[in-house]
This record gives structure tokens, C-alpha cells and sequence, in this order.
């Protein structure tokens, strides 16, 4: 089973995408007292993270403005800026059950560095090639 995750640079949270089944998939936010996770679908935009990261990766210099994407949907969303010193800074939303009595969401932000970028696209780029999935 394929695995790919987004890790903190600073602490011990981490993004981890894994039980991908064609256009679906499991997110977990983990770490610093936080433990979400839910199954996501991108119906016909599956490869979509690997498209936003691949453009992260493109970076060879820090960028200005906020660079995104979410499901179709919105229950995961997920959008990345970088500081003038190569500080990236990721932003995840997670919403399930949304206008029932149930419904929940949570956000948490994870720094990295412009320089991971890559490994997180390769990473994203086995993860969604993956024939099993």
C-alpha cells in the first residue's frame, strides 16, 4: 500500500495521504494533540494534489500569493504560501457531514521549507501512479 505524507520541519505534525482507491483517499492530520482523518473523494481531479504539488516543486525561488487546491467538494482543502527566506507554510481544512447535526471540520497548519517541496511531489507522483489504487 502506498503512502505519502507532508511533515513540519518544526514539530511533530504531519499531513498523511494513504488508502488510495481510484479517485479516493484517506487524509490524516496528525500530531501536537491533533488526530483527524477522513476519506476524501476528488472524483475526476484524483491527480490534482500531484498537480499542486508538482507546481510547488516548480519553485526554484520563494513565491508571493497563496497557491491551493481542494476537492470538488470542499471537505479537503489544502493551500501552501512561502516566505521570503524559502519558509513554506501549509494550511489544511478538513469538513465531513456538512449541514447535518453531526458535522465537524478542523484546520491545521504545517511548516515546511521550499527545499522539501520536491520530495513531496515525488513522493505524491508514486503515491497517485500507483497502479493499485
Amino acid at each position: 500500500m502506498s503512502v505519502f505524507d507532508i511533515s513540519s520541519n518544526v514539530s511533530a505534525r504531519k499531513i498523511v495521504f494513504s488508502e488510495r482507491r481510484g479517485d479516493s483517499f484517506l487524509v490524516e492530520l496528525l500530531g501536537h494533540g491533533l488526530n483527524a482523518s477522513m476519506v476524501v473523494s476528488a472524483y475526476t481531479d484524483a491527480r490534482g494534489l500531484l498537480r499542486w504539488l508538482e507546481r510547488l516543486a516548480a519553485y526554484d525561488a520563494p513565491w508571493t500569493g497563496e497557491d491551493d487546491w481542494s476537492t470538488i467538494e470542499g471537505e479537503f482543502q489544502i493551500s501552501a504560501r512561502c516566505s521570503t527566506v524559502g519558509q513554506v507554510f501549509i494550511q489544511v481544512h478538513l469538513r465531513a457531514l456538512p449541514g447535518s447535526a453531526e458535522e465537524w471540520q478542523t484546520s491545521a497548519g504545517i511548516e515546511s521549507d521550499l527545499g522539501s517541496m520536491s520530495r513531496y511531489a515525488s513522493a505524491a507522483r508514486q503515491f497517485f501512479m500507483d497502479q493499485k489504487g
